[in-house]
C-alpha cells in the first residue's frame, strides 16, 4: 500500500496510487475524461469556424479568452505531465471567463440593449440566433469551467499543489504557492491589459462609446479579485476523499 509519503503522491503523481479504483470510479473517470475531449473539439471548432467566416472576431477579448478555454480543455488533468500547463491556464481560463460575462453584461446587454440586432443584420442572421450565439460565448463558458472544476476536482487540486501553509518549513514551498496566488489575481487581468496595449478598445471593437473606463475597469479588477478568490479556496489542497482499495 503507497503512502503520503511517497514520492510519486508529493511530486503530482497518480491520484490512486498504486491501487485501482472501483468499477464504478472508473467508468465516471471514463465520462468525465471523454467529456472534457468533447468540449475541447466543441470549442475549437467554433473558434475556427467563427473566426474563419468573420475574421474580425479574432479581435474581440471574448475570443482571446475562447482560446485559452480551448487549450485549458486540451489538457489531460489526470496526469502530472501536464502540472505546468495546468498551473498556467487554469486561472486564466476560469477567472477570464468572469470578466468576459460580467463585462459582456455591462458593455453589450445594459448599456446597449441594441448590440445584438446591429450584430446580428452584420452577420446576416437572425436576432434571434445572435442572442442565442451572445450566451453561448459569454454565459455557458463560466457554467462549464466551473462544472469542469467541481467533477475534477480531486486530479486538479493535485494538480496545483496549493497548500497555504504558512507553517511549512519549507520556504520553497510557501515561495511556489504565493506566486501561484499572485497569477490567479494578475494573469486574467493581464490579458485584459495585452488586449488594450494590441490596440483594441469597445468602441473600435464592438463599436460601443457609452461607457466610461473609470468604473468598467474597476469592476473587471473586482471581478478577477473575487474569483480568483474563489478559484484559490476550491484548488487548495486538501485530504483526499477518493476511495482506496486494500
Amino acid at each position: 500500500m503507497a503512502s503520503l509519503a511517497d514520492s510519486a503522491y508529493l511530486e503530482g503523481g497518480s491520484l490512486y496510487y498504486s491501487d485501482l479504483p472501483i468499477r464504478s470510479e472508473l467508468q465516471r473517470e471514463k465520462y468525465r475524461h471523454w467529456g472534457r475531449r468533447i468540449l475541447f473539439y466543441i470549442h475549437l471548432a467554433y473558434f475556427v469556424t467563427a473566426t474563419v467566416m468573420f475574421p474580425f472576431l479574432i479581435t474581440n477579448l471574448t475570443f482571446w479568452f475562447w482560446l485559452i478555454h480551448t487549450l485549458w480543455f486540451e489538457l489531460d488533468v489526470t496526469t502530472n505531465k501536464n502540472n505546468i500547463f495546468i498551473q498556467l491556464l487554469h486561472a486564466v481560463s476560469f477567472v477570464g471567463s468572469y470578466i468576459v460575462m460580467i463585462t459582456a453584461t455591462i458593455l453589450l446587454v445594459i448599456l446597449n440593449p441594441d448590440f445584438i440586432s446591429q450584430r446580428a443584420e452584420m452577420e446576416n442572421h437572425s436576432v434571434a440566433f445572435a442572442w442565442l450565439l451572445n450566451v453561448w460565448i459569454h454565459y455557458i463558458p463560466p457554467i462549464l469551467l466551473t462544472l469542469d472544476l467541481f467533477l475534477h476536482k480531486e486530479h486538479i487540486r493535485k494538480r496545483h499543489r496549493i497548500t497555504f501553509n504558512r507553517n511549512s518549513p519549507s520556504k520553497k514551498v510557501i515561495l511556489k504557492d504565493t506566486l501561484k496566488v499572485i497569477w490567479a489575481i494578475i494573469a486574467p487581468m493581464g490579458v485584459c491589459a495585452a488586449w488594450m496595449l494590441a490596440g483594441y478598445t469597445p468602441e473600435n471593437v464592438y463599436h460601443v462609446t457609452n461607457y466610461s473606463y473609470t468604473y468598467l475597469i474597476p469592476i473587471m479588477c473586482a471581478t478577477d479579485v473575487i474569483f480568483a478568490v474563489i478559484f484559490l479556496f476550491i484548488v487548495k489542497k486538501r485530504k483526499d476523499t477518493y476511495i482506496r482499495l486494500n
